[in-house]
């Protein structure tokens, strides 16, 4: 029975085709009732087309719809409908008809297997206006994907042993998804710890077939921890000490396929877990002065570990430290401060200025920049200490302490002529009584180079037959003090001796400078500039030149022990070059001399003056004093019987070689010499005086260079020993740095 509204609408319908038939003019017409809609009609225009040939995980679909009595309002689309009878399909609406799908590609055959693959069914419909919907059209294939992979990068894992590592530390790791539609990197890491006596699966089992993991886990892993694709590393915390354990990560790309390479020199890390020491990370701590680096770290105030070290009053102040650790374990902060109560914990009240407590707490702090130090009045030193400590994720802390003294220089003296050589001593005859033995060996011995270059002239000779008297020395005339660092405690010269004066002649002699005895050895001793070119020793000259110090540094074994010391292994020893990190900044001869590209030790017989004058620059002395040439000895230009009365041997006097020190590399060195700062306008400031002539040097090596620039004083470097040459052409060169560039008087007494 047909409700009332329902037999209307029959009754409307019936007298509408009754006036369609009046209005036909005679014509026939079928008279029937047509159904109110047809169902829509949807196509699949492009897919996989084979249920078996592989396709990748990333596809497009399209599909088209037609309704021929009305419009397609939407589709629904499922991805693996299930397939269960009765089951209820999840569907999703859209109105576009094409679309890329992300097909799970997360089967993987076998250990190794680099391609992972997954069977998909893709079912979509059509619904037109009225809300019919047309049949659904299936699509099924096979999906694949290249896997991706994962390595762990720290600790490095090797399946050869077994590193001991802390109750905690950090494991990092870097994965890579060669086909990614997104990004090479992969999606998410899954990552697991199994300990040695765990539950979870049996610890033998894991070690001798890394495999059993991926057939007990995969795909999904799920229990195992879980971290984005932009966090490639896991904090392992509270592992038990004497035990050892396997932590393993998996990477997962955007298909879902995991990394299937499962192994112990790669994705699987096997180490031990020892008991921790009682050591924080161990500190290296340096400025451009020293560089020094503990040998374990300590929690004491013990003065014997306190390094000890001196700066420059007066000027600001910078130190920098940096901390390494054992077992795995990481650095998580670093803090500082200057003097007073370490166990003072008051909050500063500024960060930056306050430096008188604890700095916070970060990984960023490493270093500090002082203001300069100011000696009370009346003195010129003054001494501070220099707090840092630094802690590791377990909670271990180290605390060093650099006992800094700051000293001001009086520059009360005029110069100061060091002799840092460890040239032959005289030595006694078992006579009665006992006499000086005649020199032997190559000239000079220490008493002949003393001689040489400081004798009053005139003066009898001790131990020589009578009337022989000395000749005057290079530097007579001048008012200097004299100082051997051979005689020095420990070998090592002051900053507050050095600060006395205003003017600085340091001399080393090769032979010298190829001893490696500590600098405080009774024989065969390091001169002082390798002693304090050391790691965690302060460079003193270098200070002192800062400071406002002029110096003339020579000898020919200068450079070879201030270098030393950094020389790279399985490098050339007689060269020292930027490209090998032997010659950079914080390097003596980089920073202060200016040498910065090529150092070569080597031999040569002759020097020669450039043909064109160093270009003029304010200040800039006369260079028309030097000689042109400067040549070796003969028995014509210097008479073996008025240096050396008692020497036999002419050919350890007259040599025909010199040990030169000497750049063989281009080594320009300009600065801005505009004092408008809109505008730059770089010169010259390191010139070459001297280049070498013959020799295993070769020729045209700058030998005697002359920095200039703005950094620090006029300096002159000589890679030569002046008392090679002949006298007639020393004399001109010392007279040329003391009076010409350095303005020192000399009085006028006869060489």
């Amino acid at each position: 029975m047909r409700t009332p509204s329902l037999r209307l609408a029959w009754l409307a319908a019936a007298l509408l085709l009754l006036a369609l038939a009046a209005a036909g003019c005679g014509k026939s017409l079928y008279v029937g009732l047509l159904p109110l809609n047809q169902p829509p009609e949807v196509e699949l225009t492009q897919a996989p087309a084979s249920p078996t040939a592989p396709y990748f995980y990333a596809y497009e679909m399209r599909w088209a719809g037609f309704d021929q009595d009305g419009e397609i309002s939407h589709y629904l689309y499922a991805i693996d409908p299930p397939s269960a009878a009765n089951s209820e399909t999840t569907w999703v609406r859209t109105t576009r008809n094409r679309e890329v799908f992300e097909f799970r590609s997360d089967q993987v055959d076998t250990l190794g297997a680099v391609i992972a693959h997954g069977y998909h069914t893709f079912a979509i419909k059509a619904v037109d206006g009225a809300g019919a919907e047309s049949p659904v059209r299936f699509c099924a294939f096979n999906s694949f994907t290249l896997a991706p992979t994962v390595t762990i990068l720290t600790p490095v894992p090797n399946h050869l042993r077994t590193p001991q590592m802390g109750p905690a530390f950090r494991v990092t790791w870097k994965g890579n998804d060669p086909d990614g539609r997104h990004s090479t990197r992969p999606v998410k890491y899954k990552y697991k710890v199994f300990p040695e006596n765990g539950q979870d699966f049996d610890f033998v089992t894991l070690l001798v077939n890394p495999d059993s993991l991926r057939r007990r886990y995969a795909p999904d892993f799920s229990e195992w921890d879980s971290c984005g694709g932009d966090t490639t590393w896991a904090e392992l915390r509270q592992l038990q000490p004497r035990t050892r354990y396997a932590f393993v990560v998996v990477a997962f790309d955007e298909a879902g396929a995991y990394s299937p390479v499962l192994n112990f020199d790669s994705s699987m890390l096997y180490f031990g877990v020892s008991v921790v020491g009682t050591l924080g990370p161990t500190m290296t701590i340096f400025n451009d002065s020293f560089f020094y680096q503990f040998t374990g770290g300590s929690f004491t105030l013990d003065e014997t570990t306190f390094l000890k070290v001196d700066v420059a009053a007066d000027m600001p102040l910078r130190f920098q430290w940096r901390g390494s650790t054992t077992l795995g374990a990481f650095v998580t902060g670093y803090r500082w401060r200057i003097d007073g109560d370490i166990a003072d914990e008051t909050p500063r009240s500024n960060e930056t200025s306050d430096i008188y407590h604890w700095s916070q707490w970060s990984t960023g702090t490493t270093l500090c920049d002082l203001p300069p130090f100011v000696p009370p009045p009346g003195r010129n030193t003054e001494t501070h200490y220099l707090y840092v400590e630094a802690k590791d994720n377990e909670d271990m802390m180290s605390l060093v302490v650099v006992r800094f003294t700051a000293i001001r220089p009086t520059f009360s003296k005029q110069l100061l002529i060091l002799d840092d050589c460890r040239l032959a001593p005289d030595k006694l005859l078992t006579t009665n009584p006992p006499v000086t033995d005649r020199p032997r060996g190559s000239w000079p011995t220490a008493a002949e180079l003393d001689t040489f270059l400081f004798a009053r002239g005139g003066r009898q000779w001790k131990d020589y037959p009578a009337g022989t008297l000395s000749t005057p020395g290079l530097f007579l005339g001048y008012q200097y003090d004299t100082l051997a660092t051979r005689f020095q405690r420990g070998g090592i010269v002051s900053l507050s001796q050095l600060g006395e004066y205003s003017h600085i002649v340091w001399y080393t002699d090769y032979k010298s400078s190829t001893y490696l005895n500590p600098p405080d050895y009774p024989t065969n001793a390091m001169p002082a500039l390798h002693a304090m070119s050391y790691a965690g020793v302060s460079n003193v000259l270098a200070i002192w030149v800062r400071q406002g110090g002029k110096l003339w540094l020579s000898g020919g074994g200068a450079a070879g022990s201030l270098q030393r010391e950094w020389e790279k292994a399985g490098s050339s020893p007689t060269i020292f070059s930027a490209a090998d990190g032997e010659l950079t900044a914080g390097r003596f001869m980089h920073d202060i001399t200016h040498w910065r590209s090529e150092i070569t030790t080597g031999t040569s017989g002759q020097a020669r003056r450039l043909t064109d004058s160093p270009r003029a620059w304010p200040g800039a002395p006369s260079f028309a004093r030097l000689p042109d040439r400067l040549l070796e000895k003969s028995q014509a230009t210097d008479p073996i019987s008025q240096f050396i009365p008692t020497r036999t041997s002419i050919s350890d006097f007259y040599q025909v070689a010199y040990a030169a020190e000497a750049i063989t590399k281009s080594n320009v060195v300009s600065e801005d010499a505009d004092p408008d700062p809109d505008l730059v306008r770089d010169e010259p400031v390191l010139d070459t005086l001297y280049v070498t002539v013959g020799g295993s040097m070769g020729s045209n090596r700058p030998v005697m260079t002359l920095y200039h620039g703005t950094e620090y004083p006029p300096m002159v470097f000589s890679g030569f020993p002046l008392w090679y040459f002949r006298r007639e052409q020393a004399i001109p060169i010392v007279d040329w740095v003391l009076q010409d560039l350095w303005g020192l008087p000399r009085a006028e007494v006869p060489r």
